[in-house]
C-alpha cells in the first residue's frame, strides 16, 4: 500500500515535470522497473539539487546557476512560472569599434572608474550608483556609445545588462532586481534605458517608479543607469536635472569630419575601393552616422551611383509633406 502511495505520488511528480516541458529519458519507478513510456523522451532530467519547501520537504530539482551568465538580458513573463524571468539576449557588434569622439572616452572612462570605487563610496555612506544620459539628434551615435559600454562591462567586468524598454520592463525591474541582489549582491550591474521619454515623458506611473528606482526607495548598488533620448524636452526637470538620479549628461553632438573619416576607414578596411573620401567628407557636414552607414551601403554594397545617393539622403532631411499637403491614396494624381 505504501509503495503505491509513494508511486502515485512519483507519477504526478513527473507528470508536473513533463507539462513544464523538462525532457527524460526511460525513467523506472517500480521493482519491476517498468518505463513510463508516455512520459520518457530523448532527454533526462538533470536533477542536481533539492529545492527546500514550506513544509519542511524536499523535492529534487534541475540543475541552477548560482550566477547570471554576464551577457544582455531582457525581462520576458514565463506563463509557466507565472512569474517573470530574465531572458539572454543577443548583441549586435557588426559596427562595435570605438570612433575619436570626446563622448566615448570621458563615458568610458567615468564608467571604469566608477566601478573601482565602491569600497570609497561606502566609506563614505554612499549609494554606489551611477546614472548617465545621452542626449542629441536621431542617428548620431548614441546606441554605438551604449554597445560599447555593454561590451566593456560584459568581456571586461563578467557584468550584468539589462535592457528596459516599456513599462511592462520596469515593473519587472522592480520585483527581479531585489532577488538579483540577494543571490549575487556584489555584480556589476548597468541598466539600458534607451528612449527614455517614451517611458517616462509624461508625468504618470511608469515615471513615479523610475524615479524611485533611480533616486528613491527602490534604488540598489553596483549599478550603472544609462539612458538615451533624442528629445530631452519631454523629460521633466525631475529628471533631467537631478543629479543624484542621472549625475553626468553628455550631449552626443552629430560627427565630426574626423569621427565621419574614421567610420569610412573603419568600413574599407582592407578592401580595394575605390572612392573620394575627401568628397564624400565635403558632401557629409550636415549627415548623421546612420545617413552616412546608408551612403557607404547604397554606393559601395549596392552599386548605386553616389550622385544619386547623396541628393536621395541630403533629401530625407527635409520635413515629409503631411496628408493636407498631399492627398494619398488611389484617387491621387
Amino acid at each position: 500500500m505504501a509503495d503505491r502511495k509513494i508511486k502515485e505520488k512519483i507519477i504526478q511528480k513527473l507528470k508536473q515535470l513533463k507539462d513544464m516541458e523538462i525532457e527524460m529519458e526511460n525513467v523506472y519507478i517500480t521493482e519491476e522497473q517498468e518505463p513510463l513510456d508516455e512520459l520518457a523522451t530523448e532527454k533526462k532530467i538533470d536533477f542536481s539539487q533539492w529545492s527546500v519547501m514550506g513544509d519542511g520537504s524536499y523535492i529534487a530539482a534541475p540543475k541552477a546557476e548560482k550566477k547570471l551568465p554576464a551577457g544582455l538580458y531582457e525581462f520576458e513573463w514565463n506563463n509557466r512560472a507565472n512569474e517573470w524571468c530574465v531572458m539572454r539576449q543577443a548583441i549586435n557588434t557588426d559596427e562595435l569599434y570605438e570612433l575619436p569622439t570626446t563622448e566615448i572616452g570621458e563615458i568610458l572612462t567615468d564608467i571604469k572608474s566608477f566601478w573601482k570605487k565602491s569600497e570609497l563610496y561606502k566609506s563614505y555612506k554612499l549609494m554606489h550608483k551611477r546614472g548617465i544620459l545621452l542626449y542629441g539628434d536621431p542617428g548620431c551615435g548614441k546606441s554605438g556609445i551604449l554597445q560599447l559600454c555593454m561590451m566593456h562591462i560584459i568581456k571586461d567586468l563578467s557584468g550584468v545588462v539589462i535592457n528596459i524598454k516599456n513599462e511592462d520592463s520596469i515593473k519587472a525591474y522592480v520585483e527581479m532586481v531585489p532577488k538579483l541582489r540577494q543571490i549575487e549582491p556584489d555584480r556589476p550591474l548597468v541598466v539600458i534605458i534607451e528612449d527614455i521619454d517614451s517611458v517616462a515623458g509624461d508625468s504618470n506611473y511608469s515615471t513615479s517608479v523610475l524615479l524611485n528606482i533611480l533616486d528613491g526607495i527602490k534604488q540598489i548598488e553596483n549599478v550603472v543607469y544609462i539612458a538615451t533620448t533624442n528629445y530631452p524636452e519631454k523629460l521633466e526637470e525631475r529628471i533631467t536635472n537631478r543629479p543624484s538620479r542621472f549625475d553626468r549628461r553628455y550631449y552626443v553632438a552629430p560627427p565630426s569630419r574626423e569621427v565621419r573619416k574614421a567610420y569610412l576607414l573603419n568600413k574599407i578596411g582592407e578592401n580595394k575601393i575605390d572612392i573620394d573620401i575627401e568628397k564624400w567628407l565635403d558632401d557629409t557636414e550636415d549627415l548623421s552616422m546612420s545617413h552616412l552607414k546608408e551612403l557607404f551601403i547604397s554606393v559601395v554594397l549596392l552599386d548605386n551611383k553616389y550622385e544619386n545617393a547623396i541628393e536621395h539622403l541630403n533629401g530625407m532631411k527635409k520635413k515629409p509633406r503631411g496628408k493636407k499637403e498631399k492627398e494619398l491614396g488611389f484617387g491621387s494624381r
